[in-house]
């Protein structure tokens, strides 16, 4: 009896594992403890960061059609939680800064939480890593790694190691936000691309 509830534990904690969305808990916790959480920018540091000197920033919500979703699934090869996109966009004196997506993706354990800034051209401008949750593995948020997703868009495959080299000993936690960008970008180009706009 106590092997089978072994096996039945070992199996949920697989499907857990593997689920796409990150959890409110995974979000606030680390395997190593709460020591381990490393918060480098709040939203509102980020934002300010990626929309330096901008005179406006907002806030637009954003559900996707199901033929969108499904779209956008395509194009990514994996599925995608079907749920509420927040943009955040800013202005300089009338002119288009882009829009900025906070998103997580899970790294070796727990979620990496960062903020993807697309600029008006749907290219990425920068992105910053906010908050980390392992004890191994931040080296993913020096700009020597980050700065290889400027100027990529879309269109780009964003393949580890091959578009994207992966920062050694966090290759997991590499995979993830390669895997963020892209899917940062699809978003954006779904809502906002040229042949898309509402």
């Amino acid at each position: 009896m106590r092997r089978h509830g072994t096996h039945l534990l070992l199996a949920a904690l697989i499907v857990t594992m593997g689920a796409a969305a990150a959890t409110a808990d995974e979000l606030t916790e680390s395997p190593d403890g709460p020591e381990h959480v490393k918060t480098y920018y709040t939203l509102d540091q980020a934002l300010n960061e990626v929309f330096e000197g901008a005179d406006r920033i907002w806030s637009e919500r954003w559900i996707p059609s199901d033929d969108q979703q499904a779209a956008m699934e395509t194009r990514l090869g994996r599925r995608l939680p079907a749920e509420e996109v927040v943009f955040h966009r800013a202005e300089r004196d009338s002119r288009d800064l882009g829009v900025a997506l906070e998103l997580a993706e899970k790294g070796r354990f727990r979620p990496i939480t960062f903020l993807v800034h697309v600029g008006p051209d749907q290219k990425v401008a920068k992105v910053l890593l906010m908050v980390y949750r392992e004890s191994r593995g931040d080296g993913v948020k020096r700009q020597r790694f980050l700065k290889q997703f400027r100027g990529k868009s879309a269109d780009n495959r964003l393949r580890l190691n091959r578009d994207v080299v992966a920062v050694s000993g966090a290759t997991m936690s590499s995979r993830g936000l390669t895997a963020g960008v892209k899917r940062a970008l699809i978003l954006a180009d779904t809502r906002y691309g040229v042949a898309d706009r509402p």
